[in-house]
């Protein structure tokens, strides 16, 4: 009799990401959206993992239209694919936001993810294609938190909006100040605006939950947290893989 597989699927705006445990080891796989039939290699990375397993795709997504283009994929592989898109009521966090159904899911499981691994109060940073800075509360409840351009976000802004400004990607660099060309200008106030709004977040959600940061997780994730890391002020460990890593905690995904 086959065992089952869990799939674990983070659909972002950007990218798809994957991950399952085999034999206790975990693996991961990204892959870019606007590579040619990404489905399709993604599938294919998928069953060569588990050629012998059924699989169970639990999927957490923020783009419809690639979510779409996925499920298509694997029912046209098999009809009887077992798939359950993810919402809000399948994690089992308490939240304290006014529209449970607008709340990005990754925020949530990334949250959710976060508690596994430490009491809180915990906030957790996941930069991606918007940073996102929430807190968790000290009674396990999801408080919601702020959402901000990411990096390649702001570098596309000054590019598209102005006539003479390059566009940048985010690579690790060190920020020069006072910047003595105009990529190290562009490059120094992007990572600047964005590392000083994280650090005043962080200080506020403390201040807030009552305590210092010293005393609060902060989980840092994303891709461009190898950018951003070096340059926040307050202490804090990065996860990489947080929402997948987050889908195989749950209780149903065990």
């Amino acid at each position: 009799m086959k065992t089952t597989t869990n799939i674990a699927v983070d659909i972002g705006n950007s990218a798809i990401k994957l991950a399952l445990k085999n034999a206790e080891t975990l693996h991961e796989k990204s892959l870019s959206l606007i590579e040619t039939d990404w489905q399709v290699s993604a599938t294919q990375w998928v069953t060569s993992q588990n050629e012998e397993q059924q699989l169970a795709w639990q999927i957490a997504s923020v783009h419809p239209q690639a979510t779409e283009t996925l499920v298509d994929h694997l029912r046209t592989r098999s009809s009887t694919a077992d798939l359950n898109l993810l919402t809000w009521r399948d994690i089992p966090m308490e939240l304290s936001v006014d529209e449970p159904d607008r709340l990005g899911i990754d925020r949530l499981i990334s949250a959710y993810a976060a508690t596994l691994q430490s009491a809180p109060p915990l906030i957790v940073v996941d930069a991606g294609s918007a940073i996102t800075v929430d807190l968790v509360a000290a009674d396990g409840r999801f408080q919601g938190g702020a959402i901000l351009p990411g990096l390649g976000m702001q570098f596309a802004s000054l590019a598209k909006g102005t006539a003479n400004l390059p566009m940048l990607k985010s690579t690790i660099r060190q920020p020069q100040y006072p910047a003595k060309n105009t990529q190290d200008a562009i490059f120094s106030g992007v990572l600047t605006a964005a590392t000083a709004a994280i650090d005043r977040l962080i200080t506020r959600y403390c201040n807030q939950a009552g305590t210092s940061s010293e005393g609060v997780p902060i989980v840092l994730t994303g891709g461009d947290a190898p950018v951003l890391s070096p340059h926040l002020q307050h202490n804090h460990e990065r996860m990489e893989n947080l929402v997948c890593r987050g889908i195989l905690g749950l209780p149903s995904s065990k």
